[in-house]
């Protein structure tokens, strides 16, 4: 690591909660001649199936513009954006997911989250989790990144107690990481091999910092990493470990993470490479069971960084595709 340069990541991206104003700073409402648009277009598309819905039939300019602004909010600007002003009062579910569908199949393809085969995910906690999928339980998840670059969540209906989302500009963090202790950032951008089942690891070591074609970006997932330590026998290198354990502290400060809740016709899009998330434990009444929307999406023109960030996408999607679970997050390494 002796010949990269640790600067500032200098990008739209980098930001922190009191720099942008949190929720506030992140939200674009839906005005009135867009929600008259989504009404036509709900009318039009009543009898067809969410996901049947193809990219060339969503022709309307407002809803094309809107797709628009998601686009550049996530692939050029903040990395992360709300998008607020749908009634879920006056529309259905099936309504909102064919709404949520037209925007994100305007981002990219989007992909199968399991080996259910579920375009949509359903994020809601059920008591059958054979493999310990986090976004099927009710526990508190740590702000992390996942496997595609173009992440999304839609609130249905929130829990009576809990459940608050959290979202962090990686790239955010990495200034603070620059500016406070950067002597742990070599550790950081050398990185570690990430678990890919319950006895594989990655091939090579998965940077959680990388620079390519001047673009900063990051793949923070401290599980895999642990994992795959166990699944090798050994320790992780004690200067990565201190390094992962004060971004996680820097992560959850109320001046960094933008923390809040979702609510019910509020949509979150963010790009999984430059902005981390976050999941506060919820509880769920017997009336009223906390359910979110979600979409995975390989973006159409995706950000310059290194290929294993992206193989690891691939490879879970190819388990999906055959209807195998990609990671049993429940099994432990022997």
């Amino acid at each position: 690591m002796s010949d990269v340069v640790f600067e500032p990541a200098n990008d739209p991206a980098a930001w922190t909660a009191t720099e942008v104003g949190g929720k506030a700073g992140l939200t674009r409402t839906l005005d009135a001649g867009e929600l008259a648009a989504i009404d036509r277009f709900l009318a039009d598309f009543a009898e067809r199936a969410p996901t049947s819905i193809t990219r060339a039939e969503v022709t309307d300019p407002a809803l094309r513009r809107i797709a628009a602004d998601v686009d550049e909010a996530i692939m050029n600007g903040r990395g992360a954006i709300v998008l607020s002003g749908f009634d879920m009062g006056t529309h259905s579910q099936t309504d909102y997911e064919r709404l949520y569908w037209a925007i994100g199949v305007q981002l990219g393809t989007p992909v199968v989250q399991s080996y259910r085969q579920d375009l949509i995910g359903y994020v809601q906690k059920e008591e059958h989790n054979p493999t310990g999928r986090g976004y099927l339980m009710d526990v508190e998840l740590r702000p992390h990144t996942d496997f595609h670059e173009v992440m999304s969540l839609a609130s249905v209906r929130n829990a009576p107690e809990g459940g608050e989302s959290g979202v962090v500009s990686s790239l955010g963090v990495h200034d603070v990481i620059l500016a406070e202790r950067p002597d742990l950032l070599p550790a950081l951008y050398e990185g570690f091999y990430h678990a890919s089942g319950a006895e594989t690891v990655s091939a090579e070591k998965v940077p959680i910092f990388a620079r390519v074609d001047g673009k900063l970006s990051c793949y923070f997932h401290g599980l895999f990493v642990h994992k795959a330590a166990k699944i090798l026998g050994v320790e992780l290198p004690p200067t990565l470990k201190e390094a992962m354990e004060f971004m996680s502290s820097v992560t959850l400060r109320p001046d960094v993470r933008a923390f809040f809740m979702l609510e019910p016709g509020e949509m979150l899009f963010w790009n999984n490479f430059t902005a981390l998330h976050s999941r506060e434990t919820f509880h769920d009444a017997p009336e009223q069971k906390r359910l979110l929307l979600r979409l995975w999406v390989h973006a159409d023109h995706g950000r310059p960084m290194p290929d294993v960030f992206r193989e690891r996408a691939r490879t879970m999607d190819a388990e999906h595709q055959e209807g195998r679970a990609a990671i049993n997050y429940a099994a432990e390494p022997a």
